[in-house]
């Protein structure tokens, strides 16, 4: 997709296109990751993109749509919703804050967003700068880095482009020409310039990126015709998708860009045998999804992460992790066993056991929610990829996030839910293994979902946590 059309652009100037963009679609939970092996420049760095908006932000709808940002939303580049219901920017970096005055209404333009960090400035007002379109950007209030203060980016954490880390808040439209350059603090003449008639249109940028700094044009390496490996094969239109229920190896044809869904096995939910007491439920597999590049002939390993294995009177296991090239996601925490026993950390974490257990951590960052601790009489529902465990119901696992990368949209990655001493079942999270009530055993999670093991009761055994999958999603003509 050509942002500048070459007729608009007189003889002598610089004729450069952007030819090709990626789509985020909000609804499929789509970004992009990667995880620096090394630090880069902390201080002095600058992140340059243009973007295109597919869903206007109003005061109804997800308030954060982010361009960039670390493992924990720490430090992020995003759009958000004003109290007026329109769109603006926000920088948060470095522990300073902006907010922009200039509204994204154009949902049919391309804008230029660069931003420039030099926190060694001894200026204060030069260590953060933003320009839209080529323009400083009028900001609503501006706080500046401290001399010095180093941030996460280009730190050894995941950072992500179209979510916002730790969060369940994607962004929606275009982005193209998406640079990152390490150590250096650039101005928006190096991706830039203003054309004939006043407007901003892109040039080359020909400098250099540092240590971690990258380039995304998104042209990948064209049509990957086709691939091997893969349990089973799904045809969407244009697109195959290889869902790899046990372990392999995917190979393409073809150089190229491919969307991947990576979960985890589950956690298994825990049983004690007693009539009285509740136990935690297992938390779902770590469930990340996204782009990634692919050379072509290049065989890539694929480990599916098997779900944690229920028993009586011991906690539960933690699942394993399932890995497609540089992506893990983290088996699922287990369930606390009996009484004041954490929950495991884990993908999603586990469910405390009962009275005061505490619900296991969403760790690392970005894959999944906590646990539910436990209280009285009851076991802590295990988290899920898309809320906490017991956000619907005490003791309830939550619920699993829904993808399309198949063609069809499939819930998984739910958690267990915990058991009680007395009374009715308490279910899994969609996409999870129920729990054992009054006199029961959990349910397992569903095979290759990630699902959380449910609790058992009353000499019930626990159930086992799902086995994971990984599906990797490719443009075959």
């Amino acid at each position: 997709m050509s942002l500048i059309n070459s007729t608009a652009i007189p003889s002598g100037a610089s004729a450069y296109e952007l030819e090709q963009s990626l789509r985020f679609n909000d609804d499929d939970s789509a970004y992009l990751s990667f995880t620096p092996s090394s630090a880069g420049n902390r201080k002095t760095w600058t992140y340059s993109v243009w973007f295109k908006i597919g869903v206007l932000l109003t005061s109804g709808n997800t308030y954060n749509r982010t361009l960039l940002s670390d493992d924990n939303a720490g430090e992020l580049i995003s759009l958000a919703t004003t109290g007026s219901g329109t769109g603006e920017i926000t920088i948060d970096l470095c522990g300073a804050n902006q907010r922009g005055t200039m509204m994204l209404r154009d949902s049919s333009a391309w804008y230029h967003l660069v931003v420039a960090m030099d926190t060694a400035n001894a200026t204060a007002s030069l260590r953060k700068r933003v320009w839209l379109n080529g323009e400083s950007l009028a900001s609503q209030y501006t706080t500046m880095p401290a001399l010095n203060a180093e941030g996460d980016i280009n730190n050894t954490v995941e950072h992500t482009i179209g979510k916002q880390g730790g969060q369940t808040r994607y962004f929606d439209g275009y982005m193209a020409e998406v640079h990152l350059v390490d150590g250096t603090a650039l101005t928006p003449a190096s991706f830039g310039e203003t054309g004939t008639y006043g407007e901003w249109k892109p040039i080359e940028y020909s400098g250099s990126y540092g240590t971690n700094g990258f380039y995304l044009n998104f042209a990948g390496g064209g049509i990957i015709s086709s691939a091997t490996g893969g349990n089973s094969t799904a045809t969407d239109g244009n697109f195959k998708a290889a869902s790899f229920t046990a372990n392999g190896t995917f190979t393409p044809s073809a150089d190229g860009y491919v969307e991947y869904l990576v979960i985890a096995g589950g956690g298994a939910g825990s049983a004690d045998g007693s009539t009285t007491n509740g136990n935690g439920g297992g938390g779902a597999g770590g469930y990340r999804t996204g782009m990634l590049a692919v050379t072509a002939s290049t065989g890539y390993a694929i480990t599916v992460g098997a779900g944690g294995v229920g028993s009586l009177s011991a906690s539960g296991v933690n699942g394993a992790n399932s890995v497609f090239s540089t992506i893990t996601s983290t088996g699922g925490g287990g369930g606390g066993y009996y009484i004041n026993t954490a929950g495991a950390a884990g993908g999603s974490g586990g469910g405390g056991g009962v009275n005061s257990g505490a619900g296991g951590a969403a760790s690392p960052a970005g894959q999944g929610f906590a646990g539910q601790a436990g209280s009285s009489g009851q076991g802590g529902g295990g988290g899920g990829a898309a809320e906490a465990g017991g956000t619907d119901g005490t003791g309830q696992g939550g619920d699993g996030l829904a993808s399309s990368i198949t063609g069809s949209a499939v819930t998984r990655a739910g958690g267990g839910g915990g058991s009680r001493g007395s009374g009715g079942a308490r279910a899994g999270g969609t996409g999870g293994g129920g729990a054992g009530g009054n006199g029961g055993a959990g349910t397992s999670g569903t095979a290759n979902t990630g699902g959380g093991g449910g609790a058992g009761v009353s000499g019930g055994t626990a159930g086992s946590g799902g086995t994971g999958i990984v599906i990797i999603r490719y443009k075959f003509q």
